[in-house]
């Protein structure tokens, strides 16, 4: 998939040139602009694993949740409309998309069971989660389709693939239940001793999670008077999972990979954006995002200290975002 970004980014690029006689010779630029914009994002995230490979001892043995994590968010979306294609007989859309977040506040709360269903929590600790960041990568291309029976809206079927890049952090963390005992009855003498209640000294734990795959989607474009437009979309994402974790206090963990997560799942993704013309060549945007994320059944492979791999079953990932994004269109 990377040779479909490389193929976006140089079409891109020749459109900033009308005069690039590559770009002409090879495909007709019909138009071509760039959005740039900043916002603000809300994101959700938690997963949990089992005690064994079979998903049972006991069917939840820790459970991560990010909650109310704030972002400050860039975004820029690199598009162009192309003539007729030799295999298409109407004018097509590519567009890429490009957006970085830096992580500004958030909690997230870790809690570890001795029972399943989240019975007897022997262990739970309540972090910040006010660092980090975010990337995000897309590319897409489809053909545009004109509805001549509905004045001034377009129809465009996409074909995509995505990249999507959390790095969570826990630090200032206070421990709120911490029973060593009820650990050592169900897990035996050997297994790890909580912290003591009470702040939690030199916390700076990571967990940067992965989701990538392609996707399906439509755009649909309404032209509701001279100057305003507006673009409704959705995706499905059929995405692979990957997450890679240094729990820094776990002298029995290896660093700086504690533990690897790996899953398959689905994501799905619905945008709304306005745009208002100020002139020839700008406009005013303002657009919305919702995403929701899941991913199951997976893989929890834990590196010890000594040398040593613990598996168990990753029993379910979710990740759910919104952003809002205000900024401007330029158009070449």
């Amino acid at each position: 998939m990377r040779f479909f970004f490389i193929a976006l980014a140089i079409v891109v690029l020749f459109s900033v040139n009308p005069h690039s006689a590559l770009a002409f010779d090879a495909i007709k630029i019909e138009s071509s602009g760039m959005d740039m914009g900043i916002g603000y994002r809300s994101d959700q995230l938690d997963w949990s694993i089992s005690g064994d490979t079979n998903g049972e001892n006991p069917n939840i043995l820790s459970e991560l949740n990010w909650e109310d994590i704030e972002i400050f968010q860039i975004q820029a979306t690199g598009w162009l409309e192309l003539g007729e294609l030799p295999f298409l007989s109407r004018n097509s859309l590519a567009l890429i998309n490009l957006s970085f977040g830096k992580i500004i506040g958030g909690h997230v709360q870790d809690s570890d069971y001795a029972t399943d269903d989240r019975n007897d929590e022997w262990s739970r600790s309540v972090n910040d989660a006010n660092e980090g960041l975010t990337v995000d990568l897309s590319g897409a291309f489809g053909p545009i389709f004109e509805l001549k029976r509905v004045k001034g809206v377009s129809l465009t079927p996409l074909v995509g693939y995505a990249f999507n890049m959390q790095a969570l952090t826990m630090t200032n963390g206070e421990q709120i239940i911490s029973d060593a005992q009820l650990r050592a009855d169900y897990f035996g003498d050997s297994a790890g001793i909580p912290p003591a209640v009470g702040a939690i000294p030199g916390l700076d734990s990571s967990y940067t999670s992965y989701w990538y795959g392609p996707w399906l989607g439509v755009n649909v474009d309404y032209q509701v008077n001279q100057k305003f437009k507006m673009t409704v979309g959705v995706e499905y994402h059929w995405i692979e999972y990957f997450a890679q974790a240094d729990w820094n206090l776990r002298s029995d963990f290896d660093h700086p990979v504690s533990f690897e997560n790996e899953a398959t799942g689905t994501g799905l993704v619905w945008n709304l954006k306005g745009e208002y013309l100020l002139n020839e060549k700008w406009s005013w945007l303002l657009s919305g995002n919702i995403q929701g994320w899941e991913a199951e059944s997976g893989t929890d492979r834990t590196y010890f200290a000594d040398g040593t791999v613990g598996r168990s079953r990753l029993n379910q990932v979710n990740w759910d975002t919104c952003a809002l994004t205000t900024g401007v269109q330029y158009r070449f």
